[in-house]
C-alpha cells in the first residue's frame, strides 16, 4: 500500500472549495448587512399632514430613530417655526417648560442599559399630541432632534404640517358695474345690466340680484322694487353678468331719482362683508306724453 501511488478526485477537492468559498462569502455578507442596520437613522411624521384647528382633536408627531451600538441617548428636543418647544427622555417624560401643551401618546426606547448606553441596536419611538389652537392656523415647521452623548452628531428630521379653520370659506358677492336707462318713462319695460363677482374664497349658492327705486341716492325699505333675477351659483373668484328687466309704475312722480341694484339682496349668503353688494345710478323719470313732447320738441328744433 505504502508503494502506491494515491489518486486525487478533483471532483471532489472542488466540490470542498466551492463550499467554503460560499460559506465565507455569506458570513462576509451578513457581517455587512448587520453593520448597515445598525447605522443610526431617523424619521419625522405630522399626521395627519394636513387638518383643521378648532375641530377638538390634537396635532400628532411620530418619532422613530435608531442608535448605533455603543451609542449614549441624552434626550429629545422638538422645535416648532424655530422656537423651542419641549425635550423629552426616554420614556417620554418631559423636561423643562412645556410650550405649546403636548401630551405624550406613546414612547418608549429599547435596548438601552440604565444609563441611556446601547448595548445593541436601540430603536426608539414616541408618539405626541399638540395643542393645536396654541399653535394657529397656518402651515408649520418642525424639528425633531435625538440628541446623544459622547460628543456625537445629534440625529435630525423635520417635517412640516398645515392647520385650517374649520370654518368653511366665505364668498364675497360684489356689485361691480351696473348699467342702466338715465331716463326711464313710465309703464315702459326697460333692462338693466349689472356685473356680479365673488371676490371671497368660498362659493356663493343660490341668491337674488334685485334692482329699485329711490327718490335719493340711498337704500332703505321704503324704496320701490323693480324687478329681479335669481342666481343659481356663482364660484369664488368668478364673475356673472345679470340681465334684470324693470318697469316704472305709472303712479311714480316724475322728476330725478335713483336706480340701485342689489346682490344677494334678501341676505341669504353669509359673506365676507356686506357692505359691498349695492351700487346706483342717477335717472330721470318721465310720463310717456311728457317724453313724447320731448321728442317733437327735438325734432322741430333740427328742422
Amino acid at each position: 500500500m505504502s508503494g502506491k501511488r494515491m489518486k486525487v478526485n478533483w471532483k471532489i477537492v472542488s466540490a470542498i472549495f466551492a463550499v467554503f468559498t460560499l460559506l465565507a462569502c455569506t458570513v462576509t455578507s451578513t457581517r455587512n448587512a448587520a453593520f448597515a442596520e445598525s447605522e443610526s437613522s431617523i424619521t419625522l411624521k405630522a399626521l395627519p399632514k394636513q387638518s383643521f384647528v378648532d375641530d377638538g382633536s390634537s396635532q400628532l408627531l411620530q418619532l422613530k430613530f435608531k442608535l448605533n451600538e455603543g451609542t449614549i441617548f441624552q434626550f429629545v428636543r422638538i422645535t416648532i417655526d424655530g422656537t423651542h418647544v419641549l425635550k423629552f427622555d426616554a420614556s417620554g417624560n418631559p423636561i423643562g417648560p412645556l410650550s405649546p401643551p403636548f401630551e405624550s401618546v406613546f414612547g418608549h426606547i429599547t435596548m438601552l442599559t440604565d444609563g441611556y448606553y446601547a448595548i445593541g441596536r436601540a430603536k426608539g419611538k414616541f408618539v405626541i399630541a399638540l395643542d393645536k389652537l396654541a399653535l394657529g392656523i397656518g402651515e408649520h415647521e418642525v424639528k425633531a432632534e435625538v440628541v446623544l452623548g459622547g460628543g456625537a452628531q445629534p440625529l435630525v428630521a423635520t417635517d412640516t404640517f398645515k392647520l385650517k379653520s374649520s370654518e368653511p370659506p366665505l364668498p364675497d358677492l360684489v356689485a361691480k358695474y351696473f348699467v342702466a336707462p338715465s331716463t326711464i318713462m313710465k309703464n315702459v319695460k326697460y333692462w338693466t345690466f349689472a356685473i356680479e363677482t365673488n371676490e371671497g374664497e368660498g362659493n356663493a349658492k343660490r341668491h337674488g340680484v334685485n334692482v329699485y327705486l329711490s327718490h335719493d341716492n340711498a337704500l332703505d325699505s321704503g324704496d320701490k322694487w323693480l324687478g329681479h333675477r335669481s342666481v343659481s351659483y356663482l364660484a369664488a373668484g368668478d364673475f356673472d353678468l345679470i340681465p334684470v328687466k324693470i318697469k316704472v309704475p305709472k303712479t311714480e312722480n316724475d322728476g330725478n331719482h335713483f336706480l340701485f341694484v342689489k346682490v344677494d339682496a334678501k341676505g341669504k349668503i353669509k359673506e365676507l362683508s356686506e357692505d359691498n353688494n349695492v351700487l346706483s345710478k342717477a335717472a330721470k323719470i318721465v310720463s310717456h306724453n311728457t317724453h313724447g313732447q320731448h321728442l317733437a320738441n327735438h325734432d322741430n328744433q333740427d328742422d
